[in-house]
């Protein structure tokens, strides 16, 4: 019992750690949002009821909360949890790819000229 207890807390304090400090190592690096980027904000504004907001960060949000029920529900179907997986990942790459073609550089699809290659472009491309 104290072992499950254990993994709890420590699923726990992973989820505060990368709800509080975690920051997109994809976009840190090549300055571009990735699929999951604003999804934290989502996330937020849905917990605190305004939906609007939470949609004009990342629409992907809410199906993914339903996934992640589903996947609970069906833990014990690996095939249903299979599907449930591809249609996920489906509309999530839809969803990036119109985010990229339709919002990006706009906010909240902004591009992070701090980033690695986005501070090496600046030093060696256009310094040089």
């Amino acid at each position: 019992m104290t072992s499950r207890h254990s993994q709890i807390k420590l699923t726990g304090a992973i989820l505060v750690v990368l709800l509080l400090f975690y920051s997109c190592p994809f976009q840190k690096i090549t300055g571009f949002p990735c699929p999951g980027c604003n999804m934290k904000t989502s996330l937020y504004y849905l917990l605190k009821g305004n939906l609007s907001a939470s949609l004009y960060y990342h629409a992907m949000a809410i199906p993914t909360i339903i996934y992640i029920i589903l996947c609970i529900l069906f833990r014990n179907h690996k095939k249903i949890i299979h599907i449930l997986l591809w249609i996920w990942c489906i509309l999530m790459i839809f969803y990036y790819i119109y985010r990229m073609l339709y919002i990006f550089p706009n906010d909240p699809m902004i591009y992070d000229g701090s980033s690695l290659l986005g501070v090496l472009y600046e030093k060696i491309i256009l310094y040089h």
